[in-house]
């Protein structure tokens, strides 16, 4: 049984905002005075200050402002625990769609070693860099260093991932490629030759020109990647996948070709178009939007999104929210370079909710989502294995 369900998400975020119905509000109230376990996990929110450090946003919330919106669009009628509870609650959900499953993620847990057989630690800073001639180079954890291109340019490894040297930009220039591959169980930051910051998640490859030339910046992504474009008005800048081109005119951006339904292209800031390689069809984004292309039909279908939610795991953060249990199992595996084996199929489409630490071993998720939906986790080497 899911216990921390995403209807009681829901129904919180509602409430906050003003906008619940009263049947909505009389399950809400009903929910928090059924259990004594619901009343703990309020408690225990009120007492914690985890939510600060692992999601800076909230460090600036006006608690006391929100709490009196709150109280202006609600009844009188309310216990005190529930009227002192929910002004925490206020001050944490308003700015993020935050599943109840957060609580959970940052407990101190101890499981059962016949069901958890070994730690399996999350991701690490480690990459391949394939050079224009087809040399390898080994990128993990590193100091300081310069790695030698070809005609005498270098680009230096630092400890934030790889940066080009700007030298050469906008000029006729011949095009040299690079591939930045990240494997399972990795993560990379690069920055081009022209500024453009990139982080690439786990099973990514990015092939780029060591310097981008006169009329354009083109780079080809396979996976999920990260960007943060310069601006330059001269020169646009394209990230190519397989099925769709996206244009770029100073922005930030995230880019994901792995999602069962299709491409996903997430704007937070600026300006993209968004075009079907096949048809040629192209739409554009504003801030906040996201667009997805299916690569069955050819459609491309656009809605408004919390880009956070979407960016989260840049930093450091699994953003679930009304997610099947398959497709948060194939995040994990890339992540914590695993396998997944699934006893009972129909545990696949279990739905989960929640805010889960990224940089935790992977028990600890385990655990939350145990909690949530009752499904069983246990370890052989690297494959877990799904049981109900």
């Amino acid at each position: 049984m899911n216990v921390y369900n995403e209807n009681i998400v829901r129904l919180i975020r509602l409430y906050l905002a003003g906008s619940i119905s009263d049947e909505e509000k009389a399950v809400l109230e009903s929910w928090v005075e059924e259990r004594e376990e619901n009343r703990c996990f309020f408690k225990e929110m009120l007492r914690d200050n985890r939510f600060a450090s692992e999601f800076p946003e909230f460090r600036d919330i006006d608690m006391e402002k929100g709490w009196s919106c709150f109280l202006n669009r609600t009844q009188a009628r309310k216990s005190k625990l529930f009227t002192r509870v929910l002004k925490y609650v206020a001050a944490v959900v308003i700015p993020v769609a935050i599943g109840l499953a957060v609580w959970l993620a940052g407990k101190d847990v101890t499981l059962d070693p016949q069901q958890i057989g070994g730690v399996i630690y999350p991701g690490m800073n480690k990459a391949t860099l394939i050079l224009s001639d087809g040399v390898k180079v080994s990128l993990g954890k590193s100091e300081e260093s310069e790695i030698r291109l070809e005609e005498g340019r270098r680009v230096r490894r630092t400890d934030g991932g790889l940066v080009y040297e700007d030298g050469g930009n906008g000029k006729k220039i011949e095009l040299k490629y690079n591939t930045l591959q990240i494997p399972k169980g990795g993560e990379f930051h690069l920055t081009l030759s022209d500024g453009t910051r990139v982080t690439l998640n786990s099973a990514t490859d990015l092939r780029y020109p060591v310097i981008f030339d006169e009329n354009e910046r083109r780079v080809f992504l396979s996976g999920e990647a990260y960007f943060e474009v310069a601006t330059d008005s001269t020169r646009p800048f394209y990230v190519m996948t397989d099925e769709v081109q996206v244009q770029v005119y100073g922005t930030s951006f995230n880019v994901n070709t792995r999602r069962p339904e299709g491409i996903q292209t997430v704007l937070e800031s600026g300006k993209v178009g968004i075009k079907a390689i096949r048809s040629g069809n192209e739409c554009v984004l504003k801030p906040g939007e996201l667009a997805c292309f299916d690569p069955k039909d050819g459609s491309m279908a656009i809605r408004q999104v919390d880009p956070r939610q979407y960016l989260a795991w840049v930093k450091g953060v699994f953003a679930f929210e009304d997610e099947t249990l398959e497709n948060i199992m194939t995040t994990l595996s890339l992540w914590y370079d695993v396998e997944v084996f699934y006893q009972t199929e129909s545990v696949k489409q279990l739905h989960f909710s929640g805010y889960l630490g990224r940089y935790k071993e992977i028990q600890n998720i385990f655990d939350v989502i145990t909690e949530a939906t009752g499904v069983l986790f246990s370890v052989k080497g690297r494959t877990i294995v799904i049981s109900r």
